[in-house]
């Protein structure tokens, strides 16, 4: 009995205290200038990362290497060489595309390989397996990969 009085004895001590901290009410219209400059911050385009995974430096140009973007993004399913025979296609249905087969080098434009390694394999009625790059890939290192897969086709 003594520890409850003690209980209610304390909440009614606190009771003014908090009735005291809640009627300060919040006011967001204080941040609306921190509000606004994030805004205007999540507008800006966001620079791609180097293949180390590092943010590039502001202002320089960067030479977009297509052998190495080409061994970490594409060689895991479509092989180091273009077979279409790399480790992580091994288990896929349908299998990676094969870049040396000639007839299908001929029947196939610039602007749908583009379109296949910018949105997936799905935006043009191919397997989704086939995973979009166009939000990692700049469109320079895109073009750079569809000329390798080009070069693949003239071996």
């Amino acid at each position: 009995m003594r520890f409850l009085r003690k209980v209610r004895v304390i909440a009614l001590a606190a009771c003014p205290l908090l009735l005291v901290c809640c009627l300060e009410q919040y006011d967001p219209s204080k941040n609306n200038a921190k509000f606004a400059a994030e805004w205007k911050q999540s507008e800006q385009s966001i620079p791609k990362l180097t293949a180390t995974g590092e943010i590039p430096a502001a202002g320089g140009e960067q030479k977009v290497d297509a052998e190495e973007r080409y061994a970490t993004i594409c060689a895991n399913c479509h092989g180091p060489k273009g077979n279409g025979d790399g480790p992580g296609g091994a288990a896929l249905t349908p299998k990676p595309r094969n870049f040396h087969d000639k007839a299908w080098q001929a029947s196939v434009d610039d602007a749908r390989i583009i379109k296949v390694i910018t949105k997936g394999g799905a935006s043009v009625g191919l397997s989704a397996t086939m995973a979009p790059w166009g939000s990692v890939l700049s469109p320079e290192e895109i073009v750079a990969l569809m000329k390798k897969v080009r070069a693949f086709g003239q071996q």
